[in-house]
């Protein structure tokens, strides 16, 4: 057999050349050829690379899950808040991203500390008093916590590059690596995008992903929800993309913060708080904090109160007994019973209505009665 032939990519073309494959290997910063000729393989890159892969043989014996917030956040991902106005969902999400940055337990949970980027779309001046506040509160000075404002399109996947290019900044002011990027809110970050668009909606998908790669941060998406509906606003591409949803509600009492959704964590796990107000100025202007709260307990009612459409999708649960349905699955049978047909959203707020009630759990896509 003939040894390994290098051929230039016009050689590669021309009739006197021997047959070869020409591939091109498309990566971050890499523009590789692969040249195929016989059994005899050869790679030419510009640069050297990160690889494209990792070969199953290649796996680490063992692994854990790295979590920004022990139990509730995973290192990383993507998570996206949400509730009704006067929940108090900024509140503690800017408590939660402040403890992140001093280090400290929240809600006697662990962190890991690091910078937080907020990205204040909307209120920028609010946040900024809510900060001093919780430093009034607590004391903590040195925190690493950067507040940006201004108007961002996060449909343009230059976005990506620009937040990127702020958080390295902040990286280097701080000493710190960016663990945390807070956007606030999703519909601001849309820059006049429709919610209810796949096409927008997959955009921000698509930016929030890229930013992600760049910093390898988590990524937290202040939402809303419908005003009939306690679901995320907007298209499902965002619940699809998400790998926790974690909803805010006021309670009375107290108020409340707990995980919906978890792709690769137990759902259910949460935190309760009550809203403070401080001073953080002569002329007796205050700004809002977060205080822990025991939960509240639990009310004494005789059940929950459910939609036709709940009661008729927890009976084809019971139905399928200890086993339970995958979400598909589940769906196809409350379609075949008249739910779904004409409004979509009608399973997933009857969904909803069930996961609040706690009479169903999810679970790797596999959803179970627990009533």
């Amino acid at each position: 057999m003939r040894g390994l032939e290098r051929f230039s990519e016009p050689a590669c073309r021309s009739r006197r050349a021997r047959p070869a494959i020409l591939r091109r290997c498309g990566g971050r910063g890499m523009n590789m050829r692969t040249i195929i000729v016989g059994e005899k393989v050869e790679a030419v890159s510009p640069k050297s690379a990160a690889p494209l892969f990792v070969l199953y043989d290649d796996l680490d014996a063992e692994a854990s899950k790295a979590w920004l917030v022990d139990r509730m956040l995973g290192a990383g991902e993507l998570s996206a808040f949400y509730g009704p106005p006067g929940c108090g969902k900024g509140v503690i999400i800017e408590d939660m991203a402040l403890h992140i940055a001093a280090g400290c337990d929240w809600h006697g949970r662990a962190v890991a500390r690091g910078s937080v980027v907020y990205i204040a779309l909307e209120r920028k001046r609010l946040v900024e008093r809510r900060a001093i506040a919780f430093r009034n509160k607590h004391g903590l000075r040195n925190v690493p916590f950067a507040i940006v404002g201004g108007v961002y399109d996060f449909r343009d996947v230059t976005t990506a590059a620009q937040i990127a290019e702020i958080c390295r900044e902040v990286e280097h002011k701080t000493g710190q690596a960016v663990v945390l990027i807070v956007i606030d809110t999703v519909s601001r970050a849309l820059a006049g995008g429709d919610e209810n668009s796949p096409k927008d909606m997959g955009a921000l998908v698509t930016v929030t992903a890229k930013l992600q790669e760049d910093t390898q941060a988590h990524i937290l998406l202040v939402h809303h929800i419908p005003h009939d509906s306690d679901r995320l606003r907007g298209h499902g591409a965002l619940l699809g993309a998400v790998d926790t949803t974690i909803a805010v509600a006021n309670g009375g009492a107290a108020r409340s913060a707990r995980v919906v959704k978890a792709n690769d964590s137990e759902e259910g796990e949460g935190i309760s708080f009550t809203i403070d107000s401080v001073e953080i100025s002569q002329d007796g202007t205050t700004a809002a904090v977060a205080v822990p709260a025991d939960a509240p307990p639990p009310p004494t009612s005789v059940g929950p109160r459910l939609s036709a459409n709940a009661k008729t999708m927890l009976a084809i649960l019971q139905e399928a007994g200890r086993d339970g349905l995958l979400t598909e699955e589940w769906n196809a049978r409350s379609r075949d019973a008249g739910i779904g047909a004409r409004r979509r959203a009608d399973l997933t707020d009857a969904r909803s209505i069930l996961k609040r009630a706690g009479l169903v759990r999810e679970y790797a896509d596999r959803w179970r009665s627990q009533a």
